[in-house]
């Protein structure tokens, strides 16, 4: 499969052009990345999306537990695993803000993956506003689904937590 036809199954990118995909793919990087490589750090600020073109990548977050009743501990906590397949991006709030990440992701295995850097893709937005429009409103849908998710987890978690309080 050729990158244009790639990204075309990636919903950011699904209802752009040819043409318009030939421009993103002039402003991204490719980059190789070893297994057990760290591609996000979560507290770092970032301003880069990631596609994953070929490999797979942990999604993980550090979170603050209690330990056998002695005290607390902070562990990660693999929240998902994404992989070339899924046609998937991630590090996408990069592009339009610079904040720290929310989470780590690391390489499980050796990965190419493209790199979109927040000042690039915003000059190649300001000369084609009808296609960083676009990119913007499938990155808004995005993070919307993503929200929605969470908000439910959040509900299933306040339930399980009250339930267990009440014994």
């Amino acid at each position: 499969m050729d990158n244009v036809a790639f990204l075309k199954e990636i919903s950011v990118f699904a209802d752009l052009t040819t043409e318009e995909i030939e421009k993103i793919i002039g402003i991204m990087k490719e980059i190789n990345v070893p297994e057990g490589s760290v591609i996000i750090q979560e507290g770092d600020v970032g301003d880069s999306m990631y596609i994953i073109m070929d490999g797979s990548v942990e999604v993980s977050k550090t979170l603050t537990m209690k330990i056998d009743g002695q005290g607390f501990e902070e562990k990660e906590k693999i929240l998902t695993r994404l992989s070339a397949g899924d046609h998937i991006i991630f590090g996408e709030v990069g592009l339009l803000e610079e904040n720290v990440r929310t989470a780590s992701v690391i390489a499980i295995s050796n990965c190419t993956l493209c790199e979109i850097k927040k000042e690039d893709f915003q000059k190649l937005a300001d000369k084609d506003p009808r296609m960083g429009f676009k990119i913007v409103k499938n990155i808004a849908q995005l993070v919307c689904t993503r929200l929605r998710k969470a908000d439910e987890d959040t509900i299933k978690l306040t339930t399980a937590l009250s339930i267990a309080l009440s014994r």
